[in-house]
Parts: structure tokens; sequence; C-alpha cells
């Protein structure tokens, strides 16, 4: 027996032995934080997508990028090298290696400004770069066979050739083929000229509330612009500022009335169009812009911007007040101020606070606020539904800026360390986000994870129609008033929410920022 027992003593000792070390490696994701290339604009790291973007100027060689440096976080092995030479008309791979290996593509994009023009144009030449493919109209007077071609660039500026000069290129009966050598490499483009019996177009009329803008195609040589005036009047006025390229021309008019019908028309020469009618659009503020209505409805911890006891009784704004009192109401983060203000009773004051084991940057937002994810983070929808078209945001503000005593991480390439001076922000953004794709609801689409850095907001998503943004490292002297400009994408897509988001500490998603710093705001107006 006890020789059976020391047998399989020994037995165990030796599987024992041979058991291998199984316990899982740390994961340590790596990411480029920076890049630099001759003749690169500027670059763009979407970590989620694990790729980097290199956007070139015109006149760089595409097809043999030199990447002259790299910089990679958490001391991760490259193969092959990024650094050197590259062909980059089509992306490249290479793989990051820590613990794992993690795949990593590299792309690049280049504009290349072109164009195609002719004597009595129409409009503005289409190109069709993919097709190597250029139509410029022309009246239908003009002979299609005794075409002067004014101007042509189908190439980077400075480096391009052509097979033939701009005189020999005459008879467009059955378009010109002409031969566009840059770099070394030579294209084949096919140049046509089409007539048309129209003279004028107006092609786009898009009413906002006191502003229109419209777009029209004429005669590039011809006087181009338009008229209008309120409907029932029986004079015209004529639009001052008028942008050509070419024979394409627009305007902006100013000084209109909210939801008043208007009269508009696109003359070229003594050619006209028919009379269009548009209808401008409301005018609407932000509810409680003021911030004069709070109550306690959600919670005895902290103060919500509503009061269903009153006419404002459902939510619009919200903040991240129900995850920083989850530890006690002394965590508010966000809180209706009524011993300092610019206008009515309250302003609202956002501090920044080291919560326990998080820091929580004071922020206030349109949305809701969508839970809580453990210990790690939370869930915020942003959004509310709004289809107007403002063209600035006006508002009192006072910032104290402390500095950064707490980080947690940072946007990639944009690095950050103890006593840098934190960044205070205020931005709106217009957008016609789709909930579906974004995360959130139908009322608040846009729903970021602070715990997933690629839910984060961006500014320059598909989505957004228009931004604009203040932020400050510098504290302010008191209160100042801001007015936030919108830059718009498009003047004719309609929007369907508007974000605005108030941050004491700009990197609060990240953790990031100080808990020193607070933000005062005050009176919101939108400014149409």
């Amino acid at each position: 027996m006890k020789r059976i027992i020391a047998i399989l003593t020994f037995a165990s000792v030796l599987f024992t032995g041979c058991i291998e070390n199984d316990l899982p490696y740390p994961e340590v994701v790596p990411s480029v934080t920076s890049i630099s290339a001759d003749g690169m604009e500027s670059f763009s790291v979407d970590a989620a997508q694990n790729t980097v973007t290199i956007d070139l100027k015109e006149t760089t060689d595409i097809a043999a990028v030199n990447i002259t440096s790299v910089t990679i976080s958490d001391g991760a092995k490259v193969s092959p090298s990024i650094v050197g030479k590259h062909d980059m008309r089509e992306p490249f791979k290479v793989v990051l290696t820590t613990f794992d290996d993690y795949e990593w593509t590299f792309r690049a994009t280049q504009s290349i400004e072109r164009w195609f023009a002719v004597e009595g144009q129409v409009g503005t030449a289409e190109i069709d770069a993919a097709n190597r493919r250029a139509i410029a109209t022309v009246r239908s007077t003009n002979d299609i066979d005794d075409i002067t071609v004014k101007s042509l660039k189908l190439g980077p500026e400075g480096l391009t050739t052509y097979s033939k000069r701009l005189s020999e290129m005459k008879d467009f009966t059955h378009g010109v083929e002409v031969d566009v050598t840059a770099h070394g490499r030579t294209e084949t483009w096919h140049l046509y000229v089409e007539q048309t019996e129209t003279l004028v177009s107006l092609t786009s009329v898009s009413p906002w509330t006191r502003v229109a803008w419209l777009s029209a195609t004429g005669i590039a040589e011809l006087q181009n612009g338009f008229r209008y005036r309120q409907a029932g009047s029986s004079s015209w006025r004529e639009v001052t500022e008028v942008t050509s390229d070419g024979g394409s021309f627009s305007a902006m008019i100013d000084g209109l009335e909210p939801l008043t019908t208007y009269e508009c028309m696109a003359f070229s020469g003594d050619n006209e169009t028919d009379v269009e009618t548009f209808t401008t659009e409301a005018e609407m503020q932000l509810p409680n812009a003021g911030f004069e209505t709070f109550s306690h409805a959600e919670s005895q911890n902290y103060y919500s911007l509503y009061d269903p006891d009153s006419v404002l009784s459902t939510k619009w704004w919200d903040s991240g007040n129900f995850g920083s009192t989850t530890v006690g109401a002394a965590y508010s983060i966000c809180t209706p101020d009524t011993s300092d203000f610019k206008e009515g009773h309250a302003s609202i004051r956002m501090n920044s606070r080291n919560v326990i084991i998080k820091f929580a940057a004071g922020n206030m937002f349109s949305g809701e606020f969508a839970g809580l994810i453990g210990t790690m983070g939370g869930k915020v929808n942003f959004g509310r539904p709004f289809t107007l078209r403002p063209r600035a945001l006006k508002l009192w503000l006072k910032y104290e800026c402390g500095a950064i005593d707490c980080i947690g991480t940072y946007p990639d390439g944009q690095p950050v360390k103890a006593g840098d001076p934190d960044k205070g922000t205020v931005y709106v953004a217009l957008g016609d986000w789709d909930y579906h794709k974004y995360g959130g609801t139908p009322q608040s689409p846009v729903q970021v994870n602070t715990t997933d850095k690629s839910t984060f907001f961006k500014s320059d998503s598909e989505a957004v129609i228009a931004y604009g943004v203040w932020e400050s490292t510098e504290s302010t002297s008191g209160w100042v008033e801001i007015e936030i400009p919108l830059a718009y994408t498009s003047v004719t897509r309609v929007p369907t929410h508007i974000i605005v988001s108030c941050a004491s500490s700009a990197l609060g998603d990240y953790f990031t920022g100080s808990s020193k710093s607070t933000l005062w705001v005050d009176d919101f107006s939108l400014v149409y």
C-alpha cells in the first residue's frame, strides 16, 4: 500500500512539473500617437479602427510618400517598418506587437483642384476624376467645332504637363483626348463640350430663419446675380454680394423675417429664371436657457434642470450628477448658483471633482445620462430634436482654470501631463444623427460610452451639419459674453437634433482634468 501511494505521489509530481504556465499576459493595446511625412498636410488616428490617415498636399507624389518618423505607444515593435517610402495609392498594413499582435492600416487622401473652362460656358464644368472625364456646357448657339478653351487644370499645380496646347483644343464634335502627365505618370483624359437651351437656372433655394441661400448657373462672361422681394411687394431688390465660379454663382440673402414668404429669381445678362417662392423658418430658443427652473425631481442628492410641477415639466438638459452623487450629495458636479449669475436669479456652476476613485468633469449637456458602467464609467445620450439652423450661440460664462492633477488617458497624439492647464469648453453641433447607428434614442441619438473611445463625439462625423466651439486654457476675468459661430458643411441639409455641451474639463471623457476647475454659464441665446 505504501508503495502504491509512493508511486502515485511521484506520478503526481511528474505531471505537476509538466503543467504549462497558462496565466494570461497583460493586455497592452498599442497605438500610433504621431507621424510625419514629406508633403503631409495633416494626419488623423482612429484607434478604434486601428487606422492612420495621412492627408497629402496636392503636389506630393502619392506613389512615393516618404514617411520620416512615427511614434508608437507602449514600446510596441513594428513589422514591417513604417518609416521610408510607400506607394499609398492603396493602403498598406503593419503589425504592432506588445504581448499580442495588432494589425494597423495606413492610408492616404489627396485633394487635387481641377477645372475645365471654355468661352461662353454655362455653369461649371463637371469633373469626373474617377473616369478621367470633364464636361463643359455652352449655349446652343455656340459652334461645337470652334470652342475656345480658356483654362484647364487636371493635375497638381506646377507639376503637370499636357499633350495638347489650349489653342489645339478647338473641335469638340467627338470630344478631345489629352494626355496628362505628373510625377512621371501619364493619364489619358477625355474632354467634352455639350450644348444647352437653358441659359440661366436657379439650382437651389435654401431658406433659414433670417437668411436664405441661393445658387444658380448662367453664362460665365455675363453679369450674374439674384433679385428678391417679399411676397406681395411690387419692387425687386438685387443681392449685392454674389460669389462666382465660372458660370456657377451663389449668394446669401440677409435681413429676412421669420415665417415670411418671399419671391426670388436668378439672372444672367438679360436672361431671367421663373420666379420661385420660399418661406423662411421659425425662430426658436433653447428651453430653460437662463437656467431659472430646477428641482429635486430625480434625487435629493442633486438638482435637475426641470420641474415637473412647472411649465418646463420634462427634461431637456442633463448632467453627470447621477453618477457622481452615488457616493453622496457633496459630489454634485452641476449645480444652480443663485449667488453668482448674469440674468434672472441663477446660473449653472460646473465643478470638476475627484470622486473617490474616478475623476468627474463638471458638465451639462442637451440629452440624458444613460447609466453607469460599474465603477469604470458611464453612458450619456447626447442631443435633442431640433430642425432650425441658427448661425451662432451666444452666452455668458466665467471660467476658473486649474492645473491638471488627475490623468486617466488622453486623445491619440495629444498627450497631457500633470501641471498642464486644464481646458474649459462649450460646443454646439447640429446634425442628422441616426440613433440606430450612433447608439442613442430617437430623442437623444448620440451615445457616448466613456469606457469606449470609439463612441466619443466627433465634430467631423458625416452626420454633423454645423459645429462651433469655445475652448480656453486660461481663467476669465469674471463674466464674459461670448458668441460661438456655427460653421456649416451644407446650407441645404436640415438637421434633426442639436447638441449643446459644456464642461469645466474638456478631457472629462478620458477621466483627465483638474479638480480645481469651475465653469459657470448663463443666458444662452441662439443667433439667427
